[in-house]
């Protein structure tokens, strides 16, 4: 991998008013007493993150994630991105993301994000049926989806992307595509469709294990995966990565830079940064042979603080990610895109090949594109064309 001046940032924010029963996430609930501190916690870390700055660097992505990083203020909010323009730089024609819920969401708040140069937004939908939001344990209902999203049509907001699940039990097929054809209704340029699932240590994965509610189930998947695709396709929205559609122009600049294994940085407590040797020696991290440092902070909000406090960074560990390592997250992130991943070893040609004639891939070249069937059994498919990399890791 080249060592190109990385241009992407996620900023984690981990507050929420509640917590859904299958959020694996690095959240806090309530602690508005510590938004400020909290923000101020991220801006010296960002001071540490400018360490890694180099001539040319800015950001092309910027992504405020959580948590619910909507709750903050529009000040505090103006606050992060004023000091990441400081310290790295925003390009002017940069992705600017935020996550939000549609609870109390007005057209007033998106102004004021679109006023601090925020132009997407991320909308924690998650499902247009009441009884599902329930059972999801979300602290909105389908008329606070509504209201949010005619809020943000009046403010004018470009680029609006909309989050769902499905395979909720108790949600039909007929349902879940009934509330899809609702939301599209509203025109969004971008919708990602999640499986559920159950995450271990959640309270859902607790109340599965103990008979109180049943888990999702794999026909539901397959049949509401297969009418995401035929529903959002006919609407023009292109399926580019397994769980994400756009339209032309639309596709998430921010994650793409994850599927296709590129270096970001990364601030906040739970925050996951990936950067190049040269960019881990500046900020004082162990470098070795490798391709990059993957880099973790503290989950606990105040753990993370503290350490922050201290050191001027809340880094929980590192490790140094091989070539080898990294091909093998390539392959499999790279499977996920609709664009496919190059098959850069014979070893992977010809297992591709294979895999190609049971109906799993397209193989084009020397790039292997997933088909429908692949996707339903993704994760096999990866780890099929991974084996000889895994072998030569000594893995």
């Amino acid at each position: 991998m080249t060592a190109e001046p990385v241009s992407s940032l996620y900023l984690h924010v981990p507050f929420c008013e509640s917590r859904c029963p299958y959020c694996d996430f690095a959240i806090r609930v309530g602690g508005e007493e510590l938004h400020s501190v909290y923000v101020e916690s991220v801006v010296r870390e960002l001071d540490w993150l400018g360490s890694a700055a180099v001539p040319g660097m800015r950001m092309d992505t910027v992504y405020l994630g959580g948590g619910t990083p909507s709750l903050l203020a529009p000040a505090l909010l103006g606050r992060l991105l004023e000091a990441v323009d400081q310290r790295l730089g925003i390009s002017r024609a940069a992705e600017v993301t935020i996550e939000a819920n549609p609870r109390a969401l007005t057209e007033g708040l998106v102004r004021s994000w679109m006023a601090l140069g925020i132009n997407r937004l991320s909308l924690g939908v998650q499902s247009l049926n009441d009884r599902s939001l329930r059972w999801l344990g979300r602290n909105h209902d389908r008329a606070d989806v509504k209201e949010a999203l005619r809020a943000v049509g009046r403010a004018g907001l470009g680029n609006l992307s909309c989050d769902l699940i499905y395979a909720i039990p108790g949600e039909t097929a007929r349902e879940f595509e009934r509330g899809l054809s609702e939301l599209l209704s509203y025109q969004p340029q971008h919708v990602s469709c999640y499986e559920l699932t159950v995450e271990p240590s959640t309270p859902l994965a607790r109340s599965v294990a103990r008979g109180k509610v049943a888990g999702p189930s794999e026909q539901d998947f397959l049949e509401q995966h297969r009418r995401a695709r035929e529903v959002l396709g006919d609407a023009g929205l292109d399926q580019y990565e397994v769980s994400n559609y756009a339209r032309p122009g639309w596709r998430s600049r921010h994650n793409l830079v994850y599927w296709r294994g590129q270096h970001y940085l990364a601030a906040g407590c739970g925050a996951h940064g990936f950067v190049d040797s040269r960019s881990a020696r500046r900020l004082g991290l162990e470098v070795a042979a490798g391709v990059g440092v993957r880099y973790w902070n503290h989950r606990n909000a105040s753990t993370y603080m503290e350490s922050v406090d201290a050191r001027g960074r809340g880094v929980r560990g590192q490790e140094v990610v091989s070539s080898e390592q990294h091909e093998l997250e390539r392959l499999s992130c790279g499977l996920r895109l609709r664009e496919g991943v190059e098959l850069r070893r014979s070893a992977q040609l010809a297992r591709a090949q294979r895999l190609a004639e049971l109906g799993l891939l397209t193989v084009a070249g020397r790039r292997a594109v997933a088909t429908l069937r692949g996707e339903e059994v993704l994760d096999s498919v990866a780890l099929e064309l991974a084996a000889p990399l895994a072998v030569a890791a000594g893995r």
